[in-house]
């Protein structure tokens, strides 16, 4: 089976990868520029998958790739991730998640013209961000509630979602959209939280940082799940004959970002000074998040297996041999100064 991943030298992107392949899939990845930025994979994983450049912005780069690869499943991953880089390229997030899933889907029409019999699933990756304010009631959120984003990352999400939606009606595209919430895992890095503190915790054993943490608001509660799971959750999704158009992935299971510090604190075996920084304390910052994925399960039999700790403590440990060895694996220089 022929499969194209978008957005495939991101997070998220390599162990969708890495799972795709485990299963004997062809993999065609798709990247912004080749050589491409690449932290998970095995060489021999790199060289099982043909790497293409297309940037999602330009729908005839698209087109082209789509037709010569003609993949049976399409997972759109290439977007913004983030939440801060959105805030600060608010436009731009929206062209690249909202447009970018526009270009995708014409250039899959485009190909069909010349290709009747080419009808792929398309797998769209949204965010538990696009339920914004609905969350502030603290009850588990689930896929018939309102959306009310809150921040320029939750808008685009909300739109790239809408366009995929559009496409299913309109043209009758094979889309099944998904609403992930917080995934983590080695390989992640800043600004998310768990690498963040991770990078952090490990220069203080390393010596390359003072004893002093850096925080935002420890008590907010957020939906963690092991990537490796989420990614599963995709996988089964877009086998579905009948899908419905949106599913929540997450866990359910609601953990406190101070909870989250303390597991890397204890691996790192350090007692650092905490200091929160008011520049990382969001001003519309929900206190609790937490998705139901009832739909997910009863539809495809998912459920989450990795212990959200024990996740945690693999990608401290992760972080802190990479940031050891200085191998080259990892540039110092590209993470965020410390002061």
């Amino acid at each position: 089976m022929k499969v194209l991943v978008t957005g495939a030298d991101g997070f998220v992107g390599e162990h969708l990868i890495a799972a795709l392949l485990e299963r004997d899939r062809e993999v065609t990845a798709s990247t912004l520029a080749l050589p491409p930025t690449r932290f998970n994979l095995e060489p021999a994983q790199i060289a099982s998958v043909d790497w293409k450049a297309a940037d999602v912005r330009d729908q005839e780069a698209l087109r082209r790739m789509i037709a010569a690869v003609l993949p049976e499943r399409i997972f759109h991953l290439a977007g913004f991730a983030s939440g801060a880089l959105a805030r600060e390229q608010a436009a731009l997030a929206m062209e690249i998640n909202a447009g970018g899933t526009v270009n995708l889907c014409e250039a899959v029409l485009a190909v069909q013209e010349e290709n009747p019999d080419f009808r792929p699933r398309i797998l769209v990756m949204g965010s538990g961000d696009e339920y914004g304010d609905a969350a502030r009631a603290g009850e588990p959120l689930t896929e018939t509630m309102h959306l009310r984003p809150i921040s320029a990352y939750g808008l685009s999400k909300v739109c790239e979602e809408l366009s995929a939606h559009t496409y299913r009606r309109a043209h009758g595209l094979k889309t099944v959209a998904v609403r992930g919430f917080s995934l983590v895992g080695v390989g992640q890095r800043p600004p998310f939280v768990v690498p963040e503190f991770c990078t952090q915790a490990a220069r203080i054993v390393s010596g390359q940082r003072r004893p002093v943490m850096e925080v935002g608001n420890l008590d907010v509660e957020r939906d963690f799940m092991d990537v490796r799971d989420g990614v599963e959750a995709f996988r089964r999704l877009i086998e579905l004959e009948d899908p419905h158009a949106v599913y929540n992935v997450a866990s359910g299971v609601p953990t406190r970002v101070r909870t989250i510090l303390e597991w890397i604190l204890d691996e790192a075996a350090i007692e650092p000074e905490i200091r929160v920084d008011p520049a990382r304390v969001r001003m519309e910052e929900v206190p609790r998040i937490t998705g139901d994925s009832t739909r997910l399960t009863e539809d495809t039999g998912w459920t989450p297996v990795h212990p959200i700790e024990k996740t945690v403590r693999e990608t401290y440990r992760w972080w802190a041999e990479r940031l050891a060895q200085g191998d080259g694996t990892v540039k110092l220089s590209s993470l965020p100064e410390d002061e």
